[in-house]
């Protein structure tokens, strides 16, 4: 009976330091994007120190406290932290996974090229594209790592899979707001590939228990949309 009475205030505690963090790191990404990035950006006139900076930020806010959570409550998640690291993960699931993902992202492409309507995208740079480096190893630390490793009960948890597909689409906000596009992205249906990426990458990490294949993929899915553009 103790250990029980012991047990329900550390689950309270564990689901009030998730909140908060969902809370103050939704809220601070948001207040970034859409105020204080852009002034940041002027200010340097987009240079590349400032695509550093920026993307040095981000692995502050994003890559940095998820790690340290996942470390501190290792042994309540999902998939352990040095367990996503070394899990080995044979060839063929590795090239299927790549190939599926590839298709997803290309498929349009590969439709566009035989038309004759796939072009390089010309505004394609080290400096603007600098967070093509980043960005697999950030947002699969946060939604993967973290936030499903925390919540999943077993690799069929499909309402923790979901729900997750959710916190990641909702992230994307601020900086469809900035830009913009939060209208046509929903309009346009452009929310639902995000979805669809979110719970097949998802279900990949926990059937492979891996986060270094979700972090490539991730890299990989958004560089072919941003190096290949359909006219």
């Amino acid at each position: 009976m103790s250990m029980d009475k012991n047990a329900a205030p550390l689950k309270n505690k564990r689901a009030l330091v998730f909140i908060l963090y969902t809370v103050l790191f939704y809220g601070f990404w948001t207040l970034w994007t859409i105020c204080i990035r852009p002034e940041i950006k002027d200010a340097m006139a987009g240079s590349l120190i400032f695509e550093i900076l920026a993307n040095c930020v981000k692995l502050a806010v994003w890559t940095l406290p998820a790690l340290l959570l996942i470390r501190k409550y290792n042994s309540k998640m999902f998939i352990r932290f040095r367990q996503m690291f070394t899990e080995r993960v044979s060839l063929r699931a590795a090239v299927l996974w790549i190939l599926l993902f590839s298709a997803l992202s290309g498929g349009e492409r590969l439709i566009a090229l035989m038309q004759g309507r796939l072009h390089i995208n010309p505004d394609f740079s080290l400096k603007s594209h600098l967070w093509l480096l980043v960005v697999g190893l950030t947002e699969e630390a946060v939604f993967r790592g973290w936030l499903l490793n925390a919540t999943v009960k077993n690799e069929k948890d499909y309402k923790m899979i979901v729900l997750n597909a959710v916190m990641f689409l909702c992230i994307h906000f601020p900086g469809w707001i900035q830009k913009g596009t939060f209208v046509s992205a929903f309009t346009g249906f452009g929310f639902i590939s995000i979805l669809m990426f979110s719970v097949l990458i998802s279900i990949c990490f926990l059937k492979q228990k891996n986060i270094v294949l979700p972090i490539f993929i991730h890299m990989l899915y958004d560089f072919i949309l941003e190096f290949w553009i359909v006219s």
